[in-house]
């Protein structure tokens, strides 16, 4: 079973300028929606527009918690693990003007020692049959030492662990011992102090290969990935678009990947699915469809670059 852990939920706030943004000055808004997200979330759902059940543990919070569980009700192959905390959990502003994306993300609950302790009792019955994806930013309250706790008890289960966009440093990184980590190009430079560019993606993974993570998913601007697994590195080739939706694009393209991984499809394989998952979601701001990810999926080439 492939669970997802997110710590710091939001309910995102889409909107259009209808016009230029004006600083000090009063923008009126059109198109506006409102989505229950959060990486672990977002990464659940694309799971089940696969057919691939997840469990869902999310910290929820007040009436944008309530909200959010309630979206995720009719999703069959979601089992929603909500872990109560007080107040209440972000929205995020997602603001289109004129084809620029502007985002403003609020802070979230704060975890507190009750609030910890049921973070971690969620993942007690994990096994080595189970994958536990820990996405996106941390919730106040819950730091880097009890991140590394909870992977350290994973991996006495024998469970795999997958970190995704988590705040930690290189050396915290390597002390999860995670099986896969998703960066993005900016993540990555920063880790290695370096940027990281698609011309020399292959040179950032050989460095951060050297520090003991071995498996990344990388995301580089928003159609181009590369994975490395061991002293293999592949990367996507399909036709480059301008995405219509610069949200959640990598949160498709690890869950893609993992859902596959686990189905026991090789990772040059998954890597293809990842790509067709991740362009399906870039390319409308509606949920997107199995149809769609197969439509892509013809398209969708890797190729190997070690």
């Amino acid at each position: 079973m492939i669970y997802t852990l997110t710590l710091n939920p939001a309910v995102d706030y889409y909107m259009e300028t209808a016009g230029e943004l004006k600083q000090n000055n009063v923008n009126r808004g059109k198109n506006e929606r409102f989505k229950a997200a959060g990486k672990g979330l977002n990464a659940s759902r694309d799971l089940s527009i696969m057919s691939i059940p997840s469990y869902a543990v999310a910290v929820l919070a007040g009436f944008t918690g309530a909200y959010i569980q309630d979206s995720f009700k009719d999703y069959p192959f979601i089992r929603l693990v909500p872990v109560k905390a007080h107040g209440n959990n972000r929205v995020n502003l997602k603001m289109y003007s004129e084809g620029e994306l502007t985002e403003v993300n609020g802070e979230g609950p704060y975890a507190d020692e009750f609030i910890r302790n049921d973070i971690l009792r969620a993942f007690e019955e994990t096994s080595k049959d189970d994958t536990v994806l820990i996405c996106g930013s941390l919730i106040r309250g819950f730091n880097a030492m009890l991140v590394q706790e909870l992977c350290e008890e994973l991996h006495e289960r024998g469970t795999t662990v997958v970190l995704d966009s988590v705040q930690l440093s290189l050396q915290q990184l390597c002390d999860c011992r995670p099986q896969l980590v998703r960066l993005t190009e900016k993540e990555l430079g920063a880790l290695l102090n370096m940027d990281v560019t698609a011309e020399n993606a292959k040179e950032a993974l050989v460095k951060i290969r050297e520090t003991g993570l071995t498996n990344i998913l990388l995301t580089i601007d928003s159609n181009d990935a590369a994975l490395m697994i061991g002293e293999q590195m592949y990367c996507l080739s399909h036709p480059k678009c301008r995405p219509v939706n610069k949200v959640g694009a990598g949160d498709a393209l690890l869950a893609a990947y993992i859902g596959k991984r686990t189905q026991g499809v090789e990772p040059a394989d998954a890597l293809r699915w990842a790509g067709a998952m991740a362009n399906a979601v870039a390319s409308t701001m509606d949920e997107t469809t199995l149809d769609e990810v197969m439509n892509r999926f013809d398209e969708t080439k890797v190729i190997s670059i070690a």
